[in-house]
C-alpha cells in the first residue's frame, strides 16, 4: 500500500487552526404497535464486510462446541472487519432508565416502551437476538499521536440496526460494558456505573443542544458485577445508538494490515451504506472552490472530503460550546463527525484555552486550543490510509489491474503526488468549514449576523472578557440574550453588568480577581457589544429570538454528574436524580419540560458552581 509523509500539511494546518481556535422507502406502522421487540432488524455492516476467518459464519458462532476463547479471549484478527460474539451473562440486572428522546427517534412510544420487559431485556443484553447475530468491530488507531495497533470493541457488542418507519432514519444499537471480546486486550470488558451515567447523560445533552453525537438509549446497572478501577466499582451497561459506528481507526486497521481489498470494501460500504451516495453536498461551495485544480473528483475523493467536513463542523460546535471529549484518538473519531466514546469529557466552566478535561493529558494534546489540530491529525492519517484511492484519480480507478492488484511502478509517483495534493486541499477545506461554522455559531449565540471584521472585533473582545472575568462560559450567553442592549430607555450599564455576577461571588484575596475588576471588564465589552448590535439595527427582541435557539439554559457539568452518580450509588440505584438530570439535559432550551420535582436541586444545578468545583478533570478510567 502507498505510504505518504504528510507532515508538512499537518504542521501548516495545525498552526493555522491553533491560532483560530484560541478565539474562536419504509412502510409506516402505527407507533403504538412498533416496538424494539417486533421492529425489523438488519445488520448492513456484517452483510457488506468480511468476518473474522476464525469464526467465519453465524452457524459456527452458534455451535455449542466452539471454544469460548474465540469469543471472550483477546487475540489478533488476521483479517476481517468484525467477529461474531455474544454479550457475557451477568448474575443480576437492574434496568434504570431510557431516553425518551432516543426512543422517539427510533419510532417507539416512550411511555409504553420504557416499561416493556422485552425492551428492558434487549437493551441490557439479557435477551440476545440471533438474526442478525451480534458482533464486535475491529479497528486500530493512533493514541496520543502514536500508532497502537489493533484495538477494536473491547467491551462493546453490536446488536442490530433499526429503521424508524416514519422518518426512514436507521440506527445501529450496541451494548457498552457487555463483557470481554477478542479485542479486550488486557481489559475486563466491563464499564463502571460512574462512567456509564456520564456517557448516558452527555450523549443526550449534546444531541439536544444540536451538537452531532452518538446517542444513549438506555442504562442498566449490574448489581452483582464489579470492576477494579481505583477500587471496586459497580458495573453497568449502556445501550448506545448511532447511524454508524465506523471510525477513522477502522481505516487505520486496513492500512496496518496492508489489506487494500479490505480497504476498498470498507470505503465502498461507507459510501453506499453510511453516506448513501450523498457526498459533498452540504459544503459543496467550499469543496468546489478549493478543489478546482484537482479536476474531476472521484467517489473516494468525495468520501475523504465528506469525512473532513463533518469533523470540521463538529469541532466548530465543540469549540463554540466549549465542550471537550478528552481523548481524540483516531479510534475515537467518527467518520460521521459524531462525538463518540466518551471518557474524560467536560463542558468548560470558564474560558481557558489551555484547559484539558483529561488529567492524564500532561502535554495538553487534547486541550481546548489544540482540539482542531488534534482532529486534523486524524484526518491526515485517514488521507494516508486512503492514499492509493485518493491518489488514483478518475482514470486509474477504471483500470482493472489497479483495482485488483494495485500500483504498477510507473504509476507510483503520479499517484503519490495526487494523494498529497488531495490531503493539502483537505487542509484548506477543513479550515474553511471550521472557521465558517465556528464564526456563525458564536455570532448566532450573540444574536448577531457574522461580519468579516468580527473575528478581530467583537469576538476578540468577547473571549478576552470571558478569559479575564472567568465567568461561567455557557451561562454568559444565556444571560446576555436577556439584557436590554439596544433599548436606550432600559439600558443601564451598571445594572446590565451586575446581571452577570453570581450571587455568591467572592474576591480572591491572593490575586487581583475582584468584583470591581470583573464589572470593569464587563462594561468595556457591553459598550462594544451595544455598538456592534447598533450596526445591524437589531432590536433586543430580534436578537433574543435568534440567540435563544442556540443558548442552552443548562449543560451537565462534571460536578453535577458527580452528585448524581453519588446519589444513585448511595440510594440503592434510585433514579430520582438521574431522571431529573436526563430531563434537563434532554430539554436544555425549555425549562417547562424539566418537571416539578427537585426544584431546589434544579436551582443549584443551574447556578454557577463554587470555584473549587469548576474545571474538574477526569481520568480515562471507565
Amino acid at each position: 500500500m502507498l505510504m505518504l509523509d504528510s507532515k508538512k500539511s499537518l504542521a501548516i494546518a495545525s498552526r493555522r487552526l491553533t491560532q483560530v481556535s484560541s478565539h474562536l422507502g419504509h412502510k409506516v406502522r402505527p407507533i403504538s404497535t412498533f416496538t424494539l421487540e417486533n421492529a425489523p432488524k438488519t445488520s448492513s455492516f456484517t452483510e457488506r464486510l468480511s468476518p473474522d476467518p476464525v469464526v467465519p459464519t453465524v452457524e459456527f458462532a452458534k455451535d455449542p462446541s466452539s471454544s469460548p476463547e474465540l469469543f471472550h479471549r483477546a487475540r489478533r484478527l488476521k483479517s476481517g472487519a468484525f467477529t461474531w460474539v455474544r454479550p457475557e451473562e451477568r448474575k443480576a440486572y437492574k434496568f434504570l432508565t431510557a431516553s425518551p428522546s432516543a426512543l422517539k427517534d427510533l419510532g417507539f412510544d416512550p411511555e409504553t416502551e420504557v416499561k416493556d420487559d422485552g425492551f428492558q431485556k434487549l437493551v441490557s443484553g439479557q435477551t440476545v437476538i440471533e438474526d442478525p447475530f451480534p458482533y464486535s468491530q475491529a479497528y486500530a488507531g493512533y493514541q496520543f499521536g502514536d500508532f497502537a495497533g489493533q484495538l477494536g470493541d473491547g467491551r462493546v457488542v453490536n446488536l442490530f440496526e433499526v429503521t424508524n418507519p416514519e422518518t426512514g432514519k436507521r440506527f445501529e444499537l450496541q451494548l457498552k460494558g457487555a463483557g470481554r471480546t477478542p479485542f479486550s486486550r488486557f481489559a475486563d470488558g466491563k464499564a463502571v456505573l460512574r462512567s456509564s451515567i456520564r456517557e448516558f447523560i452527555v450523549a443526550e445533552s449534546l444531541h439536544a443542544i444540536g451538537i452531532p453525537s452518538t446517542r444513549a438509549l438506555a442504562i442498566t446497572v449490574l448489581p452483582k458485577t464489579f470492576a477494579k478501577r481505583s477500587g471496586p466499582e459497580k458495573c453497568a451497561i449502556v445501550c448506545r445508538m448511532a447511524p454508524s459506528w465506523v471510525r477513522v481507526g477502522t481505516f487505520d486497521l486496513y492500512r496496518y494490515r496492508g489489506d487494500r481489498q479490505g480497504l476498498i470494501q470498507l470505503s465502498n460500504y461507507v459510501i453506499d451504506e453510511v453516506f448513501k451516495d450523498e457526498l459533498c453536498l452540504k459544503y459543496a461551495d467550499v469543496i468546489n472552490r478549493e478543489t478546482k485544480e484537482l479536476g474531476t473528483l472521484t467517489k473516494y475523493d468525495k468520501l475523504y472530503f465528506e469525512i473532513i467536513t463533518r469533523n470540521a463542523e463538529s469541532v466548530a460546535f465543540w469549540q463554540a460550546y466549549c465542550f471537550l471529549n478528552g481523548v481524540l484518538n483516531s479510534d475515537n473519531t467518527s467518520v460521521l463527525g459524531l462525538a463518540i466514546d466518551f471518557g474524560p469529557f467536560a463542558f468548560m466552566d470558564y474560558f481557558d484555552p489551555n484547559y484539558t478535561s483529561n488529567h492524564d493529558d500532561l502535554l495538553l494534546r487534547y486541550s481546548f486550543k489544540n482540539t482542531p489540530s488534534a482532529i486534523w491529525f486524524n484526518m491526515v492519517k485517514l488521507g494516508e490510509d486512503l492514499a492509493e484511492l485518493i491518489g488514483a484519480g478518475p482514470d486509474l480507478l477504471k483500470d482493472e489491474f489497479f483495482i485488483e492488484k494495485g500500483l504498477k511502478e510507473e504509476w507510483v509517483d503520479k499517484v503519490t503526488e495526487r494523494a498529497k495534493k488531495v490531503i493539502e486541499v483537505g487542509a484548506d477545506i477543513y479550515e474553511s468549514v471550521y472557521v465558517e461554522t465556528y464564526m456563525k455559531l458564536v455570532c448566532d449565540r450573540l444574536g448577531i449576523t457574522p461580519k468579516s471584521t468580527d473575528n478581530a472585533g467583537i469576538l476578540n473582545n468577547l473571549f478576552e472578557t470571558l478569559q479575564e472575568t472567568k465567568l461561567d462560559y455557557n451561562n454568559f450567553f444565556a444571560i446576555l440574550q436577556e439584557q436590554p442592549i439596544q433599548d436606550d430607555s432600559k439600558f443601564d450599564i451598571d445594572i446590565v453588568a451586575s446581571a452577570f455576577i453570581p450571587k455568591d461571588f467572592k474576591d480572591d484575596p491572593f490575586t487581583d480577581y475582584t468584583k470591581e475588576k470583573v464589572l470593569k471588564e464587563l462594561k468595556i465589552f457591553l459598550t462594544d457589544f451595544k455598538a456592534r448590535v447598533g450596526e445591524e439595527q437589531l432590536t433586543d427582541q430580534e436578537r433574543y429570538r435568534k440567540a435563544s435557539k442556540l443558548n442552552p439554559l443548562f449543560v451537565p457539568r462534571n460536578w453535577i454528574l458527580d452528585e448524581v452518580i453519588d446519589y444513585t450509588q448511595e440510594n440503592d440505584f434510585d433514579t430520582l436524580y438521574l431522571n431529573k438530570l436526563l430531563k434537563m439535559s434532554s430539554n436544555p432550551f425549555d425549562k417547562s419540560k424539566w418537571g416539578e420535582e427537585l426544584k431546589d436541586v434544579e436551582d443549584r444545578w443551574t447556578s454557577s458552581a463554587n470555584r473549587e468545583r469548576q474545571m474538574l478533570q477526569c481520568s480515562c478510567s471507565s
